[in-house]
């Protein structure tokens, strides 16, 4: 009887945690997907992608992310100049032609420690990655719900085997993460 007793309470708690967590959609214009590197070791250069979409699974009651992919397009990318835009969707960079698409899937969220890791995939090449979470929280606005959250982390360019080993004096092997995301409840 005890045992009955407890399954049915951690079915209880998992379905109510189930029913809490809403799914959102990224509002493109207040998102931003951006990047940052060092060029010849002395300045940063930064960019950002334009063309994206996402999912997003959050429970506000626990603060716990339940799901976050993403899709990136390649194309997108925006460093403004356009030759060196042009010159990263190169084989020799993002290998656009055959790997469009920049994806990431949440593997699993800390909610103590505020760290996301998930599956990061650039031209083909995938690797587990762990960013940090700041969670700006869930507000309604015109009418519908939004929550905003921001992504931050270091990858090394080399983990993907992205640009020759020959740039690494022009180009930093670390690449800066910056994710400001605003999404819509659906």
């Amino acid at each position: 009887m005890k045992k009955l007793l407890l399954s049915s309470l951690v079915a209880a708690s998992l379905l109510s945690s189930a029913l809490v967590a809403k799914e959102y959609t990224l509002d493109k214009t207040h998102t931003n997907v951006g990047f940052k590197i060092k060029h010849l070791q002395i300045s940063n250069v930064r960019g950002n992608f334009t063309d994206y979409d996402g999912l997003v699974d959050y429970d506000a009651q626990s603060g716990e992310f339940k799901k976050l992919q993403a899709k990136i397009k390649v194309a997108s990318v925006d460093t403004d100049n356009k030759s060196r835009d042009d010159h990263l969707q190169q084989d020799d960079f993002f290998k656009a032609k055959t790997h469009p698409e920049i994806t990431f899937v949440m593997k699993k969220f800390d909610k103590n420690s505020k760290k996301m890791t998930g599956t990061l995939t650039i031209a083909g090449v995938s690797k587990d990655i762990t960013l940090n979470t700041d969670i700006g929280g869930v507000a309604q606005a015109q009418g519908k719900e939004k929550f905003g959250f921001s992504l931050n982390g270091v990858i090394k360019r080399s983990d993907f085997k992205f640009a020759p080993s020959s740039s690494t004096v022009a180009l930093g092997d670390e690449v800066e993460l910056n994710i400001e995301v605003e999404a819509n409840a659906k």
